[in-house]
């Protein structure tokens, strides 16, 4: 099981400086092996999470893909997905590229989640994929009450 780190994003979303936008990615230069772990960014205490999605390039490439992507933290690594397998084709009307554009959901069904600790944010590969598929994956968040004290800092004006 490899854990990895992210390259990470923040900025303002709305003028009112309430809602941010995060995002991080990871270029992934080979197939995610089951419990393969990557922190995607650490949000501080107080963060409420609004919405969000995980996008990515066709990372399993077989013609029946299988590979399962979770999305949340170390407490519930599907807080946010529990991907099944995470849909890689077009979906006409819906989806027009292959890759990965799934949409948050899990805990978020219910309203915003609201975290009262700092907490990583973790993507974990629950089922190996089942052919070579390279590229990259990438996390979006809408996030309020957010502390622009990430790396790199927040780039609004």
């Amino acid at each position: 099981m490899a854990n990895t780190n992210s390259t990470q994003h923040a900025e303002l979303a709305a003028q009112n400086g309430k809602l941010y936008m995060l995002w991080a990615t990871r270029e992934i230069a080979a197939l995610q092996t089951v419990g393969d772990t990557i922190t995607m960014f650490t949000i501080p205490a107080g963060t409420t999470v609004h919405g969000g999605w995980l996008r990515g390039d066709n990372l399993d490439a077989h013609a029946t893909p299988v590979m399962e992507l979770d999305v949340g933290d170390a407490t519930s690594t599907t807080r946010f997905l529990d991907g099944g397998v995470v849909g890689q084709a077009v979906v006409t009307g819906t989806k027009p590229e292959t890759g990965i554009c799934t949409p948050l959901f899990g805990t978020l069904k219910d309203g915003p989640y609201t975290y009262t600790t700092a907490t990583d944010i973790l993507v974990e590969a629950e089922v190996a994929a089942a052919t070579t598929g390279t590229g990259t994956l990438s996390l979006w968040m809408i996030v309020s009450n957010f502390d622009v004290r990430v790396s790199p800092p927040y780039k609004g004006t």
